[in-house]
């Protein structure tokens, strides 16, 4: 599902922070934060743009699960990805950004340059 090399923005809610993870291990961690939601989780894809052995594609997502207090917990982002094409045809996330394009990072307008 990941390639060895990705790189994954960690999301507060769930990590206590934002970061981004790299490499096989930090995967493996980063996912441990999930699975002891006991979650489940909904995903759309929006688009997805296809170049060579790359794809970027565009998600809704919504993880729902419970936290170690016993209270439900609801993450729910716009995420951006980039994905590897592997040898055996198969795709790998490469790049993972869950929150990368939630509305509330938009602004109305870019400030105009000179």
């Amino acid at each position: 599902m990941y390639h060895p090399e990705v790189s994954i923005v960690q999301v507060d809610q769930v990590h206590g922070g934002t970061t981004i993870a790299r490499g096989a291990e930090a995967i493996r961690q980063t996912m441990a934060a999930y699975i002891g939601l006991n979650p489940h989780m909904d995903v759309i894809t929006h688009h997805t743009t296809v170049a060579g052995d790359f794809a970027m594609t565009r998600s809704q997502w919504l993880i729902r699960g419970v936290g170690k207090d016993g209270r439900a917990i609801n993450v729910h982002h716009h995420g951006m990805e980039v994905h590897r094409g592997l040898p055996d045809g198969a795709w790998a996330f490469f790049i993972d950004h869950p929150f990368g394009v939630d509305p509330s990072w938009a602004i109305p307008a870019p400030p105009p340059t000179e």
